[in-house]
């Protein structure tokens, strides 16, 4: 019993508004198939919660919160996991804004609603999903590109153009709270939003092409401030997420 859970790009990400201690953004989504972890539900007589795979306490891992969620509602899922441990083969790299604890999540919901026939359909899923991350929703909604707004909870497919993309992965964590908190702080609440309108109507093509990578994503001036070294390539990489992953066209 395993799922595939992919990485996702930023091909932009304006923010565009403030609700509360939330950011509600306008951004361009597309799944990054070429780099993806593998999740996996395996036979072990474990008695409670089990995760593999990673440096830091089940308790901090969003497989968990979803996983008590589930529980809640579902008894059998409590059960199933009494002799089943999950199992995650990392590839994606963590706190590279690509999604992958996200796209963990995401596949985790989907692989036991499908294991244990719970009968959620995506969008049942994706109203949990949005509970525990932003992306979560993104990634259950199965859409190759998408532009996503709200907190995360607003998806609509967008018939786009992607060409080979090149990615580069610096390895820097750049912690999301803080560059988002760092945002916050240096806009004063001036948000861009004519432009995000243009750019949701752009294809990623076309973004990748003719837009600045430091107009494309507010959140890049914040991550290199966080993480100087993202600013060497500023003029040439677009910066997914609030960092680190940096990517572009394939020349």
């Amino acid at each position: 019993m395993k799922i595939v859970t992919p990485a996702k790009l930023n091909i932009f990400l304006k923010v565009v508004g403030f609700r509360g201690e939330y950011h509600e953004i306008s951004s361009r989504f597309i799944r990054y198939e070429e780099l993806s972890d593998t999740l996996h539900f395996l036979p072990a007589e474990v008695g409670h919660f089990t995760i593999e795979g990673f440096p830091f306490p089940p308790e901090e891992n969003i497989i968990y919160r979803a996983y008590r969620v589930l529980a809640a509602s579902f008894p059998e899922v409590e059960e199933f996991f009494r002799s089943h441990k999950v199992v995650v083969e990392k590839r994606i790299p963590m706190g590279g804004g690509l999604g992958g604890g996200s796209s963990n999540g995401a596949g985790f919901i989907e692989l036991v609603n499908r294991v244990l026939r719970l009968g959620m359909g995506r969008e049942e899923m994706a109203e949990i999903g949005v509970k525990l991350g932003a992306d979560l929703p993104f990634f259950i909604s199965g859409y190759r590109s998408a532009n996503v707004g709200g907190i995360g909870e607003i998806i609509e497919p967008f018939d786009d153009e992607v060409g080979e993309i090149e990615l580069k992965l610096l390895h820097l964590h750049c912690e999301t709270g803080r560059v988002y908190r760092h945002y916050r702080q240096l806009s004063g609440g001036r948000f861009e939003r004519g432009l995000a309108r243009k750019l949701e109507e752009m294809t990623s093509n076309e973004i990748l092409a003719t837009i600045e990578p430091l107009r494309a994503n507010d959140l890049f001036g914040s991550a290199v401030h966080l993480c100087p070294e993202l600013g060497r390539y500023s003029s040439d990489y677009f910066l997914s997420g609030s960092g680190s992953t940096l990517f572009r066209s394939r020349r």
